[in-house]
């Protein structure tokens, strides 16, 4: 069976049910009736069988000191432009080929074949991004990422699945030897909401923010550090991912040896 030149695209779809269920509620008209004022909505499939991805990639970068040597500023820039960019479509066959019946068979889930494939993108993808880390000498850290995937075209039926936040940040304080043999750090991580898209489920993941602390101490008359610490500190439950699991906090001893 020629899947792609038989098919129809989900999202079209999903705008043609909607369309024909709210004439039907609202406007009082019959199922034929709406399903003939609204079949204009559907579009057949323009997608074919996978073939290679190309990338043309342009990166950048720039790493100094100021401040008397005291702050390391590093700065990272990419940016990709693809040519037909990988992505899943999602898209139905109805059991008929007859033009007169297309549209009932699309608008009954029982009189249609639904699939997940792989395909290329028709228009051009682009996918830029950019890192900043800020660094000064008491081991302050502070580390912010951006990146973002565009489009020309948003309403082509592709699921891309860039499944990244737009922003990220990581702010660290840390220092080994703050009161004669204690050392302590702190980090907090925080990230944006994104949308998720994946072939198990599609949502909005919520922004979060997280605590990292660790307290140490070296004994002065042996080559030992015991350090305790939690990442999550607080035990704010979060998910980074729609359909995977809760994270919680993770708490640790270590205990260390070495010879100077």
């Amino acid at each position: 069976m020629k899947l792609f030149e038989y098919a129809w695209l989900k999202s079209s779809i999903d705008a043609f049910l909607a369309a024909v269920n709210k004439d039907i509620n609202t406007q009082g008209l019959t199922k034929n009736a709406a399903i003939e004022k609204n079949k204009t909505l559907l579009q057949r499939n323009s997608y074919t069988y996978l073939k290679p991805e190309h990338v043309h990639s342009l990166e950048a970068g720039y790493k100094g000191l100021f401040l008397d040597n005291r702050l390391l500023v590093d700065l990272d820039f990419y940016y990709n432009k693809y040519s037909s960019f990988i992505a899943q479509v999602e898209m139905s066959v109805p059991n008929t080929q007859n033009a007169d019946s297309v549209a009932y068979s699309l608008y009954d889930k029982k009189t249609q074949a639904r699939y997940r494939m792989w395909t290329n993108s028709n228009t051009t993808v682009y996918n830029y991004g950019l890192g900043l880390r800020l660094k000064y000498d008491l081991s302050n850290g502070y580390i912010v990422s951006y990146a973002k995937l565009t489009k020309k075209s948003s309403d082509d039926g592709l699921e891309d699945g860039f499944n990244t936040p737009k922003w990220m940040a990581n702010i660290m304080l840390s220092k080994e030897h703050i009161f004669k043999h204690f050392g302590a750090g702190i980090t907090y991580r925080w990230q944006d909401n994104y949308y998720w898209q994946s072939f198990l489920v599609n949502g909005n993941v919520p922004a979060n923010g997280s605590v990292d602390l660790q307290v140490s101490y070296a004994f002065p008359t042996l080559p030992v550090r015991i350090k305790a610490g939690a990442t999550n500190v607080l035990n704010h439950y979060y998910t980074s991912f729609l359909g995977g699991p809760q994270i919680g906090g993770l708490y640790y001893t270590t205990l260390t040896y070495g010879l100077n």
